[in-house]
């Protein structure tokens, strides 16, 4: 709030005071705040105009009306150092979608400053599409409600947002309803709160617990996740996937010769190849143990196979640590519209045992 419109304030509530019915000062015929206070005032002029009317010859105190204007003028300096140094992004926004207030705050935290934001925020790309669709929804909202007569409920979303300098964060902002002394809708009060680090944290949270501590691959819970998700989408879109299991050969000795240290490290290694030899849609998981699993979308038994035996080609080829060498056995299956997710993991699971049990280092489609 500048100094002009802090005086223009005063000036407005000492017209009041004095009886007088002053036009409402430019900037506050939506604020909440401000409208109460109006609503306190009017008290104030009834408690005035009835004591006036007894016949006691008593007169309202003139040192009480000269404290409560002081109590008003500090309650609006209270209420202006509040708004100016919140953390928060606080915000109005008239019935057409444009805003018609926002806190200095905005400039501590973005970057733009009041102005900027105010009356260019489509320009320079304050908000991103998807919040666009969220803010013409609500007003959309907005508009039926007060079609049909209903009070507007608050509206919350998160949203990811850049400052001026380019650097990615996340509010969460709630939308308000803000009503006159008559119960009339006049507007939006906003509140937006930086969340990035509660963001940061969740979605930490969520790669941990579908992440496998030792490789850092999808773990089992997440496959099956996915699994189902991709079956789910293949039977929607009549879509075909393949399946791959893969099995470390004499992994059990490498333990024993090496030690758990050396297989944990061949483990490691071995996910750093799997990740590097798939394709962007494609998904590979520790299963448990020595074993792992690739999603293959889009992706008939012919490319199954290609991509097991380059697979297969690269472990090979690899120079792993210690042993150096190792190999792996592969079994393929492919869902075609046909048995169920299990009966498509079983297959799979066959097919690999099925290399092993042919010499180990190859792949077998099931």
């Amino acid at each position: 709030m500048s100094t002009e419109n802090s005086h223009a304030l005063i000036a407005y509530l000492n017209a009041l005071l004095d009886g007088k019915k002053p036009p409402l000062p430019a900037g506050y015929a939506d604020d909440p705040d401000f409208l109460l206070l109006i609503g306190k005032l009017g008290h104030i002029e009834a408690f005035v105009s009835e004591a006036q009317k007894t016949d006691t010859g008593d007169i309202c105190d003139l040192d009480e009306l000269i404290a409560l204007k002081k109590k008003l003028k500090e309650s609006e300096e209270h209420h202006r150092l509040l708004i100016e140094n919140a953390s928060d992004i606080i915000s109005t926004i008239n019935l057409d979608g444009e805003f018609t207030y926002i806190s200095p705050s905005v400039e501590r935290m973005t970057g733009y400053t009041v102005d900027e934001v105010t009356h260019h925020f489509l320009e320079i790309n304050y908000f991103l599409p998807e919040t666009l669709k969220v803010m013409e929804r609500t007003m959309a909202l907005v508009r039926q409600t007060i079609a049909r007569g209903q009070r507007f409920d608050s509206v919350r979303f998160e949203q990811m947002q850049y400052t001026k300098n380019g650097q990615a964060f996340w509010t969460d902002t709630v939308l308000t309803g803000v009503y006159d002394d008559q119960d009339q809708l006049k507007g939006l009060l906003g509140v937006s709160r930086d969340i990035t680090e509660q963001v940061r944290l969740r979605e930490e949270i969520i790669r941990l617990s579908q992440t496998d501590k030792l490789t850092q691959l999808y773990n089992r819970s997440r496959i099956e996740d996915l699994l189902e998700d991709e079956y789910k989408w293949a039977n929607r879109t009549d879509s075909t996937f393949a399946v791959i299991f893969l099995d470390v050969d004499h992994f059990k000795w490498v333990n024993d010769r090496f030690g758990h240290q050396a297989g944990d490290l061949i483990l490691n290694e071995l996910s750093t190849v799997l990740l590097d030899n798939i394709r962007q849609t494609d998904r590979v998981g520790r299963w448990g143990g020595e074993e792992f699993v690739f999603i293959l979308p889009d992706t008939d038994a012919t490319g199954a196979l290609l991509f097991g035996e380059k697979i297969r080609l690269k472990i090979a080829r690899h120079p792993f640590t210690n042993p150096t060498h190792i190999t792996a056995s592969l079994g393929v299956a492919v869902y075609q519209g046909r048995g169920t997710l299990i009966d498509l993991l079983a297959r799979a699971d066959d097919a690999m045992y099925a290399a092993k049990k042919a010499g180990r280092n190859q792949v077998q489609l099931g």
